[in-house]
């Protein structure tokens, strides 16, 4: 059945269409099992096809940009997975903007930037992800985030209609957006320039590699940051004693407690179990719940990211 559904998709697009694609080799943690279905859109029109096709036979699915901030279950997903990749990345600038489809990678739209002879979107430097994962999670660092240069997002409802929000009908939040609650797919954002804060990219990406474990599988920071606490997720797993604690093939990072890496042959039920063990130990000596900022997905979608 898969691979008849499989083969009328892909009729219908000029994209890929894979079954039984290891989701692993999509996400920055390296751990994920098969996608019954996994689709790349050539285009916005391919995009449109493929929501149909779910929609027509009822099939869970989940936009993923560079797979940063998410965990799937080594049992898969038992769905459709639409990766927006470089096919939906064109980075333009217009007259007082630059306008970046979601495929784009941060990274990307940074170098456009600095090549126009500005430097007010270096605050991302460094961060792994694409810009509709940022507009999604508002990405960013504790000086700034996406929300602060976006005026203006393009984003797709499952029924296929597009709508255009300013920045503030976003809502954004503390990683957070309205994106991730009415499960819009961002197409596109425009972020204004020449009306941001400069930012040494250079300072900042010494303080990240300087911080956090770069060049080892890992997706990103795991817990939000408690509000009102005084102290950062990462300080008080670090207190609690758990910085360098393993489980199978996953560890807290001794360089940054709030990151869990992937040291070899990592399963999802060894992340979730360190997920675990520092969430209750850190309820138990300090009484403060963490909250999720890694997105888990089950086999029929997102189990918890809260």
């Amino acid at each position: 059945m898969e691979e008849k559904l499989a083969s009328e998709l892909q009729r219908r697009l000029r994209g890929v269409v894979k079954t039984r694609e290891p989701l692993a080799r999509h996400t920055s943690l390296r751990i994920g099992g098969p996608a019954d279905y996994f689709v790349v859109p050539a285009s916005v029109e391919d995009l449109l096809e493929t929501l149909a096709f779910i929609r027509e036979h009822g099939l869970p699915w989940l936009v993923l940009g560079n797979g940063t901030n998410v965990l799937f279950l080594d049992e898969g997903y038992r769905g459709v997975i639409i990766k927006l990749g470089p096919k939906l990345g064109t980075i333009q600038t217009l007259q007082n903007s630059v306008c970046a489809q979601a495929g784009a990678s941060l990274a990307a739209l940074v170098s456009h930037v600095r090549s126009l002879g500005l430097r007010e979107f270096d605050f991302l430097v460094g961060i792994p992800g694409s810009v509709g994962g940022a507009l999604v999670m508002n990405a960013g660092i504790p000086e700034g985030t996406v929300s602060d240069i976006v005026t203006r997002v393009k984003a797709l409802t499952f029924d296929g209609k597009f709508i255009t929000l300013k920045g503030d009908e976003c809502q954004f939040g503390y990683r957070s957006s309205r994106f991730q609650h009415e499960r819009l797919i961002v197409i596109e954002g425009e972020f204004a320039l020449g009306r941001g804060r400069v930012w040494d990219g250079e300072e900042l990406l010494r303080r990240r590699r300087e911080r956090q474990p770069l060049g080892v599988p890992s997706p990103g920071c795991v817990f939000r940051n408690p509000v009102g606490v005084g102290a950062t997720a990462g300080q008080l797993i670090d207190q609690a004693g758990l910085k360098g604690y393993r489980v199978g093939g996953a560890r807290i990072s001794p360089k940054h407690a709030n990151f869990i890496v992937n040291e070899g042959g990592a399963t999802s039920h060894d992340v979730l179990q360190l997920i675990d063990i520092a969430r209750s130990v850190v309820l138990k000596y300090y009484g403060v719940e963490l909250k999720l900022e890694l997105a888990v997905v089950g086999t029929c979608g997102v189990q918890y990211s809260s």
